[in-house]
């Protein structure tokens, strides 16, 4: 069992992670794609776009089914209808783990969301005092899979990539905790995601115990 004590800062991705918000993100992105060009997204699809990002993943459907999304225009549209229909709700045990070790290690973001997005998630969530820095989409040239966003975190929290662990639920971002040379703990949120045999995986009533 991994010794949470070991580490000098702990880092959180938010999105499937703390708060249960990927209905939410792919419902949007499944209409706005089906009002732009007709296309319904396969529940595989769906999944698919999740651990990509709709940036990334609007080439791969225009390829795949011969249309012409625009990204950008696409996640503009996804970004506001998750506004109209967005409700945040934290996985249970997540605040119970937050508040137990608040004041014993530093707490930071790194997000692949807009800071607009994670503001209003963590002011209606009331979690925004346990993070001392917080660093999103808007903040690096490069979302994960690329290290950049932790990269940032760990300068701005003043510790060596060896001695931080961070939480993610998908395999872009252990991809990119892993190229920046931290370990990684997965999130089990009942999503159905393979990970890696090497990497732990709990749920947060489960870290709780630890």
């Amino acid at each position: 069992m991994m010794n949470l004590d070991a580490f000098d800062a702990f880092v959180f991705d938010l999105d499937g992670t703390l708060i249960d918000s990927e209905k939410y993100h792919t419902q949007a992105f499944a209409e706005v794609v089906f009002e732009q060009s007709g296309y319904a997204l396969s529940s595989g699809e769906r999944l698919e776009m999740f651990t990509c990002h709709s940036l990334n993943f609007c080439p791969i459907l225009n390829q795949r089914h011969n249309l012409a999304l625009d990204p950008d225009a696409i996640l503009a549209s996804k970004r506001a209808r998750v506004r109209e229909i967005f409700k945040v709700v934290l996985f249970s045990g997540a605040r119970n783990f937050l508040e137990k070790w608040h004041g014993i290690c530093p707490f930071g973001l790194a997000i692949n969301s807009s800071f607009e997005f994670v503001r209003h998630a963590l002011d209606e969530s009331g979690i925004s005092p346990y993070f001392k820095f917080i660093t999103t989409s808007d903040d690096v040239e490069q979302r994960k899979p690329h290290p950049e966003v932790f990269d940032l975190t760990f300068r701005k929290l003043r510790v060596s990539p060896e001695k931080v662990l961070i939480f993610e639920d998908q395999l872009i971002g252990i991809q990119a905790a892993r190229s920046a040379g931290a370990k990684v703990m997965a999130v089990d949120n009942g999503q159905p995601v393979k990970f890696p045999a090497d990497i732990p995986v709990l749920s947060w009533q489960e870290l709780l115990q630890i």
